[in-house]
């Protein structure tokens, strides 16, 4: 008897935990630190940094940073958002989709050309964020304006060195 009472709250502890690690929520934007990160209040005053996935947007020195930076505030700052949270990245940020209302945010980003798809050694792994940055460098909005904008990624490695 001992047994089986010991599994079933074993079984029954994995899934709190599992649920508490990939737990989508709602929360208020209370700061928008770039085009591709922000802080959410949660109900239950639980300040979480969002990352926000499958988007890379110009880093704040960059050329588009600010801009990138004030697009996403003037979509969700001081506003409820929900978040469907993936995972954690290895700064420990949320990697979540954030939505207002029913619009994607972070695709609303890329549309708007204020974001890059994100990519892992040249491959992007939503399709729909590289169709959005396609159409967006077609249209050139946003930083699609500049002639020859640098990707994030190529300038993060460039100032390593």
């Amino acid at each position: 008897m001992h047994f089986f009472r010991t599994f079933f709250l074993s079984i029954a502890l994995f899934f709190i935990v599992i649920n508490q690690v990939h737990a989508d929520f709602n929360g208020k934007v209370v700061k928008v630190i770039d085009g591709d990160t922000v802080d959410i209040l949660t109900p239950k005053k639980q300040k979480i940094r969002v990352r926000l996935l499958d988007i890379d947007a110009p880093e704040s020195r960059q050329a588009y940073g600010n801009a990138s930076k004030k697009y996403l505030a003037s979509l969700i700052a001081g506003k409820s958002v929900f978040v469907k949270e993936n995972k954690k990245d290895i700064y420990q940020r949320t990697l979540g989709t954030i939505f207002l209302n029913k619009i994607n945010v972070n695709a609303k980003m890329v549309e708007s050309g204020y974001a890059w798809a994100y990519r892992v050694k040249g491959v992007a792994n939503n399709k729909n964020m590289v169709k959005l940055e396609s159409k967006a460098k077609q249209k050139q909005k946003g930083l699609w304006k500049d002639k020859h904008p640098i990707a994030p990624w190529d300038f993060r490695n460039r100032n390593k060195k």
